[in-house]
């Protein structure tokens, strides 16, 4: 079963790169409405999550809101597989960087940028544009446990020169410690809850488990701390969007210090998903780990 999960991708990749990328980001945007209707509890959960989040919204406006979900990850698997077609510079001019400085500016304090994202737009695209434009670009990726589709997807993000560190434990902690002393960029997702040290911050409204790596490395080495988001545009051109860079203080405190800087992180992020609601995973259960439990 497994290794028809791989076949399927593989045949995907390579019907996508015998297409123009218009017409293949046209039909990934197309799968994803399919998805969007026979997916019933995906649907669901991306249904009932908007709804709570936005209990202002009829809905209409809610399954619109879902629709646009399902229709944006389409296009982000087709973009994805599209990388090995692209050329360098036609990747950079598919999604520019706004605010470039601000990681410039990062860079220079020397002691390398950890990059906190989110599964905004096509953050994949993303990482392919800092990488290309010349920042020394980690990700922090969970190993699929199959594993020739796990090494196509690393295959494809180093093909746009983003290296990836499987988390691993002590092998991957000395990885990412080994790029921060060289001043590279780790970039990590920390919008989902997933089983991973963290905290329990506010999210529109509701307390939910957020990953806290980020904020104890930045506290730890003095890395430098860049937002990073990317927006599809209507055009199905990209921009990613900056924001900082952040000074994760200690105060002798470190639990509290570190309850602060994720929650500083996460209501920048909602801010942006509040913005463009129809680009963020809302079939993750984000919130599915409870206080007290």
């Amino acid at each position: 079963m497994r290794r028809g999960y791989y076949l399927l991708a593989a045949l995907l990749s390579k019907f996508i790169l015998l297409i123009p990328l218009r017409i293949a980001v046209t039909a990934g945007g197309l799968l994803g409405l399919a998805a969007y209707y026979v997916t019933g509890a995906s649907r669901r959960r991306a249904i009932l999550n908007l709804s709570a989040a936005f209990p202002g919204k009829n809905e209409v406006e809610i399954r619109a809101m879902a629709r646009s979900v399902f229709l944006n990850q389409g296009k982000n698997l087709f973009e994805l597989f599209s990388f090995p077609k692209l050329s360098n510079d036609k990747m950079l001019s598919l999604c520019r960087i706004s605010n470039r400085e601000i990681m410039t500016e990062a860079f220079k304090k020397g002691k390398g940028v950890l990059i906190a994202s989110a599964h905004c737009a096509n953050w994949e695209m993303m990482g392919a544009t800092l990488s290309l434009s010349g920042f020394p670009i980690n990700v922090i990726a969970r190993r699929i446990y199959i594993e020739e589709l796990n090494n196509m997807l690393v295959n494809l993000r180093l093909s746009k020169g983003v290296r990836v560190i499987l988390r691993s434990g002590k092998e991957s902690a000395r990885e990412i410690l080994r790029s921060l002393r060289h001043n590279e960029a780790i970039g990590i997702l920390i919008d989902q809850d997933t089983a991973v040290p963290g905290v329990f911050v506010d999210f529109f409204g509701k307390k939910a488990w957020t990953p806290s790596g980020l904020a104890t490395l930045a506290m730890r080495t003095g890395a430098s701390v860049v937002l990073a988001l990317d927006v599809r545009l209507p055009d199905d051109s990209h921009e990613v969007v900056l924001s900082g860079p952040f000074d994760f203080e200690r105060t002798g405190n470190d639990e509290a210090d570190i309850a602060r800087h994720v929650q500083l992180i996460t209501q920048k992020i909602e801010d942006h998903i509040r913005v463009y609601p129809g680009q963020w995973v809302w079939m993750h259960d984000r919130w599915k780990t409870r206080e007290n439990e």
